[in-house]
């Protein structure tokens, strides 16, 4: 070590906490992988569209990005937070907390009545740190997609789209066209609904990741509808890796993802902030979409 880095170890590196920017997007995959998650670049841009205000970056003058953090708004009624990623050489120095203060300061200003996140065992002291509480478990469950007997439901057309927006509003509890609409344009591929007489009673959606396949929203009125949705959903993708997250008390999700040959791999706490009252049950268990990670 010479004299230059002798003295310059000593001095405070710069570091900036400000709004992401799309140019910020390939940081940000560089960052996912350096910490073993694997999200791609489409991942990280559905995210900055869903909410391009209140995503944050924490960056070193020399580095580059070292932290990031994103929220996913549903109107002022609730909030996601999600993506809070450290640099695995610069964790446990308080840069986790100022990036969720940050997200939090920003819903909290919009007025946002509820603002929810999902947290690792790793992750769970610094939320509850900053005033989270548990709600619920969320599990993942993964597998082969392999076809079953059984009736199935069909894929989705262009025409059924109003019909599935107006029964995910009624389930879900909230509008939120702008997240669906954007992974029907994304994954036209992978959408599929169950009707009856004409009528739509389940959609079910998907999205191609790194490892396989994510499928999610699954919203239906019936358990037949459900299991119809995944039959079909399994048989188009025959052999492919499937993900499915679900709370852990859908016992009708749960029974179908055992049933179909799909194993529990890890789960994660569905936490809210403040006093706030969680969210109907069909909203608590399908709002992962935006989600992702929160860590």
């Amino acid at each position: 070590m010479n004299w230059q880095d002798r003295y310059q170890s000593g001095r405070e590196t710069e570091r900036t906490l400000r709004p992401m920017t799309h140019d910020d997007l390939p940081g940000a995959v560089a960052l996912t992988d350096s910490v073993g998650w694997g999200h791609q670049i489409a991942d990280w841009e559905r995210l900055f569209y869903w909410s391009q205000d209140g995503c944050f970056v924490l960056e070193e003058q020399d580095r580059g990005i070292i932290g990031t953090v994103t929220t996913t708004p549903y109107g002022t009624a609730l909030a996601w937070i999600g993506m809070l990623v450290i640099a695995p050489d610069r964790q446990r120095r308080g840069f986790g907390r100022r990036l969720m203060r940050a997200s939090l300061d920003y819903l909290i200003a919009r007025g946002t009545e509820r603002i929810m996140l999902d947290a690792s065992a790793a992750g769970r002291p610094l939320y509850e740190g900053l005033g989270f509480r548990v709600v619920c478990m969320m599990e993942r469950w993964e597998g082969k997609a392999s076809t079953y007997l059984g009736a199935r439901a069909r894929p989705m057309r262009s025409d059924d789209v109003p019909a599935v927006l107006e029964l995910d509003t009624q389930l879900f509890g909230l509008q939120r066209t702008f997240i669906l609409m954007r992974l029907l344009e994304e994954f036209p591929d992978l959408a599929w609904v169950a009707d009856r007489r004409g009528q739509v009673e389940g959609y079910l959606l998907g999205r191609r990741t790194q490892n396989g396949v994510y499928l999610g929203p699954w919203m239906s009125w019936t358990a037949a509808a459900a299991e119809q949705l995944l039959l079909i959903a399994f048989e188009q993708l025959q052999g492919e890796h499937i993900t499915i997250n679900t709370a852990d008390y859908n016992g009708r999700a749960l029974a179908l993802a055992r049933d179909h040959n799909l194993q529990r791999i890890r789960h994660c706490t569905r936490m809210i902030y403040g006093d706030a009252s969680p969210p109907g049950r069909d909203m608590l268990a399908e709002i992962s979409v935006a989600s992702l990670a929160t860590g």
